[in-house]
């Protein structure tokens, strides 16, 4: 029966891989609570450990490939045994190493690596600055900047992958825009009454918008890596954490020569500030759990690219943020209701958004639902069908036909 008549709303059969955002969601969750272990005074140490703690979990990525490449040469002496002994029959194959190496990958992998190291030290460097100028570190909450990020990636996934635009993908754009404004007209009222320097909240709102458009573009190479140069997720998680590395040798250099202020306003070298950090040794095994936990996540981010698109990440960048929301609510408690009713509000429409972009929730009215790939595989599948139809049935008729008279027939469908 055709769909089409059938409903109005429904999801599409959910596969093995659908797991994955389940999966992140919990692992972003189980991150944010672990970080909220580590000492949040003094700022400045904590947010250049987090750049180690990152780039030590992209080397985690080594255990995942190892095992990889020892199945890879598993299945090659495999192919090539099975190989040598079909030789004396005629028969051999070849093994394909679809892996391309290509000076273009690597202008790109350094691309991806450089877009994601300047969007994090670019918060590092504020505060960095905002510290040695005695400004209070602390900034309003802006909620705005999630939806950016969404609209963001759809565009760069529209110019770089050229991703078709429909109707369905109208609807959720619109939803997106539609709260994007809400939320600008909250997040410039909260910026307003916040007691801080104004001018800094905007220079806060325009490194947070940067680092938005630096991992978006981020999240669309990859994938670009994957399909272009059929580069395994794990494989350019660690040349990323090898590019990073020597990143964070240049940028953390000078800070070798450099004092920088302290909770106590005293002036003291960097690297003894993160040391003390470690005086309770606990937070050694907070680190390496968190390094752990960060690994996840990012293979998990690198997956739902790979097995989806830059888009379906969409998702769970919603699905995270609200995970995190009802994280705070539990450990810290709600502002107050109406906030709490509002920001439920826009994140179930989020949520509901993004579905709808990414096909998990199709909507079969108003020609929403017309190129969806549920519909345009039910079409296909529905004219394979009835072309079978229409030769069973010349073929009932007239006993058997000729090639011309076949095509023919075939033809004519496709005419009609």
């Amino acid at each position: 029966m055709d769909p089409e008549k059938k409903k109005y709303f429904f999801f599409p059969k959910p596969h093995l891989n659908h797991f994955l955002f389940l999966l992140f969601f919990v692992i972003s969750i189980l991150k944010k609570y672990v970080n909220t272990f580590f000492p949040q005074k003094p700022k400045i140490p904590l947010e250049f450990l987090e750049l180690y703690i990152y780039n030590l979990s992209d080397f985690f990525s080594i255990i995942p490939l190892f095992i990889l490449q020892k199945r890879t040469k598993r299945k090659k002496e495999i192919i090539d045994s099975n190989s040598n002994k079909d030789v004396k029959g005629g028969h051999g194959y070849i093994y394909n190493n679809r892996e391309k190496t290509n000076p273009k990958s690597k202008i790109r992998i350094f691309i991806l690596t450089i877009s994601d190291y300047i969007a994090q030290i670019s918060s590092v460097i504020f505060y960095v600055i905002l510290n040695e100028m005695n400004i209070p570190m602390k900034f309003a909450k802006l909620t705005s900047l999630l939806i950016i990020n969404v609209i963001v990636i759809f565009i760069i996934s529209k110019l770089i992958l050229h991703n078709h635009f429909y109707r369905h993908h109208s609807l959720s754009l619109l939803i997106n825009i539609i709260c994007l404004i809400v939320l600008i007209i909250v997040d410039i009222s909260n910026i307003i009454n916040y007691s801080g320097e104004i001018k800094m909240q905007f220079i806060y709102i325009i490194i947070k918008i940067v680092q938005s458009i630096l991992y978006s573009l981020e999240d669309v190479l990859i994938k670009v890596l994957i399909l272009s140069y059929y580069l395994h997720p794990f494989k350019i998680l660690f040349k990323k954490a090898l590019f990073q590395f020597f990143y964070n040798i240049i940028f953390n250099f000078p800070f070798i020569f450099i004092k920088l202020r302290d909770k106590d306003e005293e002036k003291e070298f960097l690297f003894p500030m993160i040391g003390r950090l470690f005086e309770d040794k606990i937070n050694i095994l907070i680190t390496f759990i968190y390094a752990g936990i960060s690994f996840i996540y990012n293979g998990t981010i690198f997956k739902i690219i790979d097995e989806f698109s830059p888009n379906h990440f969409a998702i769970a960048r919603v699905i995270e943020n609200f995970g995190i929301l009802m994280l705070n609510i539990i450990l810290e408690g709600a502002d107050s209701q109406k906030n709490l009713v509002f920001n439920l509000i826009i994140y179930i429409l989020l949520i509901f958004a993004a579905l709808v972009y990414n096909e998990f929730f199709i909507i079969n009215i108003c020609g929403l639902s017309k190129y969806t790939k549920y519909f345009l595989d039910f079409e296909a599948e529905s004219e394979i069908s009835m072309i079978g139809e229409i030769i069973n049935n010349n073929e009932e008729k007239n006993g058997s036909h000729s090639e011309r008279e076949l095509s023919l027939s075939i033809i004519m469908y496709d005419d009609e």
